[in-house]
């Protein structure tokens, strides 16, 4: 996909001889078509902050960014994908904006124009030298697709809006055909003498986005700045209504003269105190005022957290919300963006747990006017919390903040007690993983997909990220720490899904690098067990089914010997009993046979334990146990692992 020149870029770019740096020294961002793996879900630690929006013939446009270990970090990147189903599927990204290197982009917003245009607005930072004061720039640009019915539409160049903030609301056009847009100055910029210390407000453009100009803004006490991201409505009587992001949640001004003025700001009624997170202000086509925004509500201590994000309804304008609509109930939902369809349906983004393994989710909820007046989904094909995008890599900004507080503080070797975790997919988790699911984490560790310790928290295993999930590791640990109440459990997790016993024994690979993970790992501590859950993945083959027994025993001395570990206690547990007698090509499968050879293993190696899975069910796939399977799973393998640990007393 080529870039096309854009008609605007030059114009945008001689306006600014009244800037900062000099045009030729502006910097650009890379617009990388179809990228590759650098920047897929699997690789990508974090994500979030998205927007949305709508093309004429009904395409969706979701942008949001990424990149690095953490928001606002150097090597951030926006990612735009788009919906041609009505949200009901989404591309991977088509496109990512990414500055050069030393920048970072962040808070991208899609915009279909007047003209059915689609813009992608993004801020560009590029931080000061250190005793260079006059270096450094921060200012929003944009590129632009003119044919984004399209799914892979071509992109314009990157054009500069403006120096020094951020443009991170959709723009209004006001009756006389410019377009407004809110606009938060944080850093320097032309427009300073215009704003006159007025930071939170608009710029106009006259000319269909070719050059932008500081219209007017209000000003936000410096103690309840916080980032001042703003969003726009337009009333009856030609007046427009701002609700802005602060540290006590939403304040409000209003503009008489299309942006020009603004009223002193103050707080939102209903909506203050509150989060301090950006909200989405929406007229909708019959006149009534949509605010996205969370019901405020304060914890204990007083603070205000992103959670129970609600669609709110207003008949008289945003003076009063007598409607809403709970979108999502849970904890880390936040920055809403929304759009509506002639007819009528409204389009609502948000994101999820930026930075939580298993969430890392742009979400989508498609709701109508009456189901915030019915307080419930009450029309048809309304949805809410479906996945645009989910990210799925290991190793965010808070990942390396708790391993760090973890190094600080490690128990003494000789109470810290480790677990090799070892098998396929059933070790691994792929048990659903709701918050209120998650147990407590409290002296328990596990060896990260970086060879060093970190909070017990699920998923243990990265082996395939988009789908792990909740395994029996977890509740195994809370047992044997509950049983030890002096001792921490570390977990060393290296069970991979859909492997077969012949890479788990002495000269397969998988062998290999559980070897490598659990002598790093018992640097630190002292190997107590094995656990082991695997084959479904012999179970196609009468013959490796019948010779399973005896693979298994030669893999298990060669790996007590390779680590040392005497005759360390080794527990296996049975697959499941759901699983089918024939497989989809209708062949026979052997897992029966499988669990009889498992069977006789305590015979054929010392201080070995079977567990079984007698009453466990699968999670609706008929391969893998659900998650209350799996922490009964673990509850068993507690309470094999005890028997045997006593017997060696």
């Amino acid at each position: 996909m080529r870039l096309l020149p854009s008609p605007l870029l030059v114009a945008a770019l001689v306006w600014g001889a009244s800037s900062i740096l000099p045009a030729a020294e502006l910097p650009q961002a890379n617009i990388i078509a179809s990228p590759g793996a650098a920047y897929s879900e699997t690789a990508r630690v974090w994500q979030g902050i998205p927007g949305i929006d709508r093309t004429p013939k009904g395409r969706l446009w979701a942008a949001w960014y990424s990149g690095d270990v953490g928001e606002g970090n150097l090597g951030n990147y926006a990612l735009v994908a788009s919906s041609g189903n009505d949200g009901k599927s989404w591309s991977k990204p088509v496109v990512v904006i990414e500055g050069p290197k030393g920048t970072a982009v962040v808070d991208p917003l899609p915009w279909v124009d007047p003209l059915g245009r689609l813009w992608i607005f993004y801020k560009q930072v590029t931080p000061r030298t250190a005793g260079q004061p006059e270096s450094g720039f921060a200012g929003t640009f944009a590129i632009r697709a003119d044919d984004p019915e399209k799914a892979e539409p071509q992109w314009t160049a990157p054009q500069l809006i403006g120096e020094g903030g951020t443009l991170f609301g959709k723009p209004l056009v006001l009756p006389d055909g410019r377009w407004l847009a809110p606009f938060f100055v944080s850093a320097r910029s032309a427009w300073k003498d215009q704003m006159a210390g007025k930071e939170t407000g608009t710029i106009v453009s006259s000319d269909a986005g070719a050059t932008w100009a500081w219209q007017g803004g209000t000003s936000i006490a410096p103690d309840l700045r916080n980032f001042s991201e703003a969003t726009l409505a337009p009333r009856k009587d030609g007046s427009i209504l701002m609700a802005i992001r602060t540290q006590k949640g939403l304040y409000e001004s209003t503009s008489s003269d299309a942006g020009k003025t603004w009223s002193e700001a103050v707080p939102m009624a209903g909506f203050s105190p509150g989060p301090a997170t950006r909200a989405c202000l929406l007229r909708l086509k019959s006149g009534a005022f949509l605010l996205v925004y969370h019901e405020p509500e304060a914890t204990t201590s007083g603070k205000y957290p992103r959670a129970k994000l609600t669609a709110w309804l207003s008949d008289d304008e945003g003076r009063t919300w007598p409607h809403k609509l709970l979108l999502d109930e849970r904890a880390r939902v936040s920055y809403p963006d929304a759009a509506q369809a002639p007819d009528g349906r409204i389009f609502i983004t948000y994101d999820l747990g930026r930075y939580e393994a298993a969430d890392k989710a742009i979400l989508l909820s498609v709701i109508k006017e009456e189901d915030v007046r019915a307080g419930k989904l009450v029309s048809a094909g309304s949805m809410t919390k479906k996945v645009i995008n989910q990210a799925f890599a290991y190793g965010n900004h808070g990942e390396l903040r708790d391993e760090a507080k973890v190094a600080e503080s490690m128990p003494e070797k000789e109470a810290f007690d480790l677990y090799l975790l070892i098998g396929q997919s059933n070790m691994a988790g792929r048990g659903l993983l709701p918050l209120e699911d998650r147990l407590s984490r409290e002296r328990v560790l596990k060896f990260s997909a970086r060879n060093v310790w970190a909070p017990g928290v699920e998923p243990l295993h990265t082996d395939k990220p988009a789908i792990a999930g909740a395994g029996l590791g977890m509740s195994f640990a809370r047992q044997m720490a509950e049983a030890k109440p002096k001792v921490t459990i570390g977990l060393i997790p290296c069970a991979v899904g859909g492997t077969p016993l012949d890479r788990w024994i002495k000269g397969g690979d998988l062998y290999a690098q559980a070897l490598v993970r659990a002598r790093e790992a018992m640097k630190s501590g002292n190997l107590k067990g094995i656990l082991w859950h695997q084959g479904e993945a012999d179970s196609g083959s009468e013959e490796k089914a019948r010779s399973y027994a005896q693979r298994l025993a030669g893999m298990v001395k060669d790996l007590r010997a390779d680590l040392g570990a005497g005759e360390v206690p080794f527990v296996a547990g049975e697959l499941g009993e759901f699983l089918e007698r024939t497989n989809k090509e209708g062949e026979p499968s052997f897992w029966p046979v499988v669990n009889d050879q498992l069977a006789t293993l305590p015979g054929l190696v010392p201080n070995a334990a079977v567990v079984d899975s007698a009453g466990l069910k699968h999670k609706g796939d008929v391969v893998h146990f659900d998650t209350p399977s799996l922490r009964e799973f673990g509850v068993r393998y507690t309470t094999a692992m005890k028997g045997l640990q006593e017997a060696q007393r």
